[in-house]
C-alpha cells in the first residue's frame, strides 16, 4: 500500500541523519494522511516513535508527497508553494528539518538553514540555489521572517544564488538592543555578506524590507547590482503623531501583553486584496510563525524600536530620504498593491519622480504582501528585472 510504503520511508530517516546538522534538539510531527509519526532529533541521535507529546513543528502532506521529498524529487518548500504540504507551530523548525537527512539529488531544491556569526548578530539564512550563481538577498517586513517568501524560493533559486534572512530581531536571528533603523539594519545585511565572502548581491525586500533594500542601495551602492521593492515603506510626509512616535519607547514591548491568534489572523487577512484567495493552513502558518516570535520580549522590542524608526524618517530636505533617493544610481523594480491598506500605491508617483529611470508597477489586484497573493507572477517579475540587469552572469 502506498501508505504503508511512506510510513516506513519515515522509519528509515535515522540511517540518514546528519548529526552535525543538529542546532538543537527537537520533536517534529510527520503527518500522512490518518498516519502520524514523530522524528526526534538531537545531537545524540535520531529515531521515530507515535506520537507524544507536543511537537515543535508538524508537517503535513499526502502519501505520493512525502514520497517525491523522500526520494529528492520535490523539497517540502517546493511542496509548501504548491499547496501540496502544510505547517503547523514553528515554521522555523519545519525548515531545518528536511537538511538534516541525506536523500537523493533527483532535481528537488536543495537547500540549508544556516546561523551565520557576522562580527555582530548571529543571522539565520535560508541559502537555495547554484553556489555559483549571483546571490540574490531577500528581506522580510516588519514582523515577518524569511518564511514570506517561500512561495518564490524555489523559482528565483533556479538563476540566483538565494539568501532569505531573518534580520537581526526576528525570527531565528539574535535579538541585541539596538537602534534596529534602516540604516543600521542595512549595515547587518552587508556585515552578513562580508561574512559570506559576496562583494555585492541583487536584494528584494518587502514592506520594511523593501526601505532597508533601498536605504542599502543608497548607502553603498558599489555593494548593491539593483534592488526590487514590494510594497516598501518609505518616508512618510503626513505624521500626525510624530510627537508621540516619538515619546513612545521601544522599552515598551518587553512589557507588551498576550496577543491572540484571532487578532493577528484578522490583520494578517486584512493585508490581502482577496483574503479568501489564501488557503486557511496558509494563515494558521503564518500566525503561528509571528507568535513564536512575539513570546520573545526581545523580539517584541525590536518590533516596536523598528516601527518606530519607519515613522520617524526624515521625508524632507537635503538629508531628507526623497533626497538621498534622488542620488541613488541603482536600477530598481517597485510593485505596489493598489488595494494595500498599509503602503499607499500612490508612492509609485514620488518613486517615479525621484526615479525616472525606476520600473514602477501598480497590481491593481494585490494588497501588501505580492509574494504571498500571487507568487507566480512576482516570481517571473523579479526574474526577469534582475535578469535584465545582470545579463544572467555569474557572481565571483
Amino acid at each position: 500500500m502506498p501508505g504503508d510504503s511512506a510510513v516506513r520511508t519515515i522509519e528509515k530517516l535515522p540511517a540518514r541523519f546528519r548529526r552535525e546538522r543538529v542546532d538543537k534538539d527537537a520533536r517534529l510531527r510527520i503527518s500522512l494522511g490518518g498516519d502520524c509519526r514523530d522524528v526526534v532529533v538531537s545531537s545524540g541521535g535520531c529515531w521515530v516513535e507515535r506520537p507524544t507529546g507536543a511537537a515543535a513543528a508538524e508537517i503535513r502532506t499526502d502519501f505520493a508527497t512525502w514520497l517525491a521529498i523522500d526520494e529528492g524529487r520535490l523539497s517540502g518548500i517546493e511542496a509548501f508553494a504548491h499547496r501540496r504540504l502544510s505547517v503547523r507551530g514553528s515554521i522555523e523548525a519545519a525548515l531545518q528539518f528536511e537538511p538534516l537527512f541525506d536523500r537523493p539529488d533527483a532535481g528537488g531544491l536543495r537547500y540549508s538553514v544556516d546561523s551565520v556569526d557576522t562580527g555582530g548578530p548571529q543571522m539565520s539564512v535560508l541559502v537555495a540555489g547554484a553556489v555559483g550563481a549571483h546571490p540574490l538577498v531577500l528581506i522580510h517586513g516588519l514582523g515577518a521572517t524569511k518564511a514570506s517568501w517561500l512561495t518564490v524560493i524555489p523559482e528565483l533559486a533556479r538563476s540566483h544564488r538565494v539568501l532569505a534572512i531573518d534580520l537581526p530581531g526576528f525570527g531565528a536571528s539574535s535579538k541585541p538592543w539596538a537602534r534596529y533603523d534602516s540604516q543600521w539594519l542595512s549595515e547587518q545585511v552587508f556585515g552578513l555578506l562580508d561574512a559570506l565572502g559576496y562583494d555585492d548581491a541583487l536584494v528584494a525586500g518587502n514592506s520594511m524590507g523593501g526601505k532597508i533594500a533601498m536605504e542599502m542601495a543608497m548607502g553603498r551602492p558599489e555593494r548593491v547590482t539593483a534592488i526590487a521593492c514590494l510594497c516598501p515603506a518609505a518616508a512618510f510626509s503626513h505624521r500626525p503623531m510624530l510627537f508621540f512616535a516619538r515619546l513612545l519607547r521601544p522599552e515598551l514591548g518587553l512589557v507588551a501583553g498576550r496577543i491572540s491568534r484571532a487578532r493577528v489572523r484578522a490583520q494578517l487577512r486584512m493585508m490581502m486584496a482577496n483574503p479568501d484567495a489564501i488557503e486557511d493552513d496558509w494563515y494558521e502558518a503564518a500566525v503561528d510563525d509571528f507568535l513564536s516570535s512575539w513570546r520573545s520580549p526581545r523580539a517584541r522590542a525590536a518590533f516596536f524600536r523598528a516601527a518606530r524608526q519607519i515613522y520617524l524618517e526624515e521625508p524632507d530636505g537635503e538629508t531628507g530620504f526623497w533626497a538621498r533617493l534622488a542620488r541613488m544610481p541603482r536600477p530598481a523594480l517597485f510593485i505596489y498593491g493598489e488595494r494595500d491598506p498599509l503602503i499607499t500605491h500612490r508612492f509609485g508617483r514620488k518613486i517615479e519622480s525621484a526615479l525616472p529611470d525606476a520600473k514602477v508597477l501598480v497590481w491593481r489586484d494585490c494588497g501588501h504582501v505580492p509574494q504571498l497573493e500571487h507568487p507566480e507572477r512576482t516570481a517571473t517579475s523579479l526574474a526577469e528585472f534582475f535578469a535584465g540587469v545582470t545579463g544572467g552572469r555569474v557572481a565571483s
